[in-house]
């Protein structure tokens, strides 16, 4: 019976210390707070998985702002958004990659910046054979 509350508290104690460490180990510089709260959050997320969170959580929260945005610009954040997710999708799953969307585009009017950029998205035919995610996540 000591061993198994000995067993627990070591558990408990490094759950809880690897949400204090992960801060040192990933950098959350440029990720609203909400969201980087919310990626470090998660304990069953890996150090390796929260820097894919954290690249990937910049690169989609520039969606905020298309609205100021020209057609062209709209189209080019489209595309990067594009190939932002399949790169990430390399390393990660989709279902953590839509926790972060839906966290970052919490409120309804973020979400239709979001859906405009989306519907952009749709328009793409992405070449996989030409994206190169090596420097990516």
């Amino acid at each position: 019976m000591i061993l198994k509350s000995i067993i627990l508290s070591s558990l408990v104690v490094g759950l809880s210390s690897c949400a204090l460490v992960s801060p040192i180990f990933v950098d959350y510089n440029g990720v609203r707070r909400d969201v980087a709260q919310f990626i470090n959050s998660k304990m069953s997320y890996s150090i390796a998985d929260r820097r894919v969170l954290v690249a990937y959580a910049k690169g989609q929260q520039k969606i905020l702002t298309a609205h100021q945005l020209n057609a062209a610009a709209q189209q080019q954040l489209a595309y990067e958004r594009a190939v932002g997710r399949y790169c990430a999708s390399q390393h990660i799953s989709l279902k953590k990659l839509n926790q972060v969307d839906a966290k970052i585009f919490a409120h309804s009017d973020q979400q239709a910046n979001w859906q405009q950029i989306q519907n952009l998205q749709m328009q793409i035919q992405l070449d996989t054979a030409q994206i190169d995610c090596t420097d990516k996540f």
